[in-house]
């Protein structure tokens, strides 16, 4: 008798490896990890402190938090923005506490307005929001007394540190997320294309809503990859895991501003098409004669962008795409002698852009020269 199913001893084996990829693919767990463990260890050593430092542990864990973050560039930039935003916040509420009634309501009014105009300083980056806070905190916690403002900024850079060791420790290496927004892009691009072929392989134009129905959203889609992939590329700074993944990151990043330029082609084409041939115009570029041909050429096209990864694309795909973008080619310059100048720049507009798709995407293949 056959059994069925999956032991306990190879669900055993099996989940370490379902465990990891979990890990690889969602980096916040990783992120929350080392966040918990850099603050828990801030909080044990700012308790060891003499005070006043020791009268304030809670802002060593705050500053761990700030330094943990997806990179280890962004961790060692935010924490010495935050410090600064502190210090800065900290120096106003001090000089508003000398000139100003204590803790009045017109000195608070004052040293939070300087605080918020203080947020426009572009070197403070996102972290400017703290200078209020930092302001507040020490003209009501600290009294506006100057050592306040050295404790907290110190306990803050303190966990930082602390932070920044940890991230150092276990450097994050974005790569899985970055893949899959490319993958993701990459997928909309061929059902963009396979919609907009359908649209076309058909004796009569269709209407705006029909069209409409058809257009997918794939700006949002291209940002996150945009941004992904920018962030997987900050993660390689100071990362002592990055030379092993080179060539992925290299590849990854080819492969982004390969899909980026041709997803901007795809959504020009698929604009230019719906608004042009569409059942509510007297005249449309292409016609029964071209949308049949246009239609496979673009089916051809979706080909190669489901399957352009070196690993699975084939010599034939390619063939198969260059071919029918020859017969559209001869089929709308056929077009253009049976009827000068009836349409045909659309027609052969929508050419070269699935011509510059496919340059686009077969460039994505080539190696990397890394002499």
């Amino acid at each position: 008798m056959t059994q069925t199913g999956t032991t306990p001893r190879a669900e055993l084996v099996r989940r370490p490896g379902l465990l990891l990829r979990a890990w690889i693919r969602h980096p916040r767990v990783a992120l929350a990890v080392r966040g918990a463990l850099a603050a828990s260890i801030a909080w044990y050593v700012a308790g060891l402190l003499p005070d006043p430092a020791g009268e304030y542990p809670y802002y060593a864990p705050l500053g761990a938090v700030v330094a943990t973050t997806f990179t280890l560039a962004g961790s060692v930039r935010e924490s010495f923005q935050s410090v600064a935003a502190i210090a800065l916040g900290g120096v106003i509420a001090y000089v508003g506490d000398l000139v100003g009634v204590e803790q009045s309501p017109v000195t608070v009014a004052v040293v939070v307005a300087l605080g918020v105009l203080a947020t426009g300083w572009r070197p403070l980056g996102a972290m400017s929001s703290w200078v209020p806070t930092a302001a507040l905190f020490t003209l009501v916690i600290g009294g506006g007394e100057a050592f306040f403002v050295g404790v907290y900024a110190g306990l803050v850079l303190l966990g930082a540190a602390i932070g920044i060791a940890i991230n150092a420790a276990f450097p994050p290496l974005l790569l899985a997320p970055a893949q899959r927004t490319v993958e993701v892009v990459r997928q909309e691009l061929a059902d963009q294309l396979s919609d907009v072929a359908d649209a076309l392989d058909r004796d009569e134009p269709l209407d705006a809503e029909d069209w409409d129905r058809r257009l997918h959203e794939i700006s949002p889609k291209r940002w996150r990859m945009r941004n992904a992939v920018q962030e997987a590329d900050d993660a390689r700074r100071g990362n002592r895991r990055a030379r092993r993944y080179a060539d992925q990151l290299d590849d990854l990043d080819r492969q982004a501003r390969a899909l980026d330029r041709v997803a901007m082609l795809v959504v020009d084409l698929t604009d230019v098409l719906s608004t042009e041939e569409r059942a509510d115009r007297e005249e449309v570029p292409l016609g029964p004669t071209l949308r049949r041909p246009a239609a496979e050429a673009l089916r051809r096209l979706e080909d190669v962008v489901r399957h352009v990864d070196r690993a699975s694309i084939d010599d034939d795909t390619v063939l198969a795409t260059r071919e029918a973008l020859a017969d559209y080619a001869t089929a709308v310059d056929r077009a253009r002698t049976d009827a000068p100048g009836g349409g045909t720049m659309v027609a052969g507009s929508l050419a070269v852009t699935i011509r510059r798709c496919l340059d686009e995407l077969l460039a994505m293949r080539a190696p990397v020269d890394r002499a």
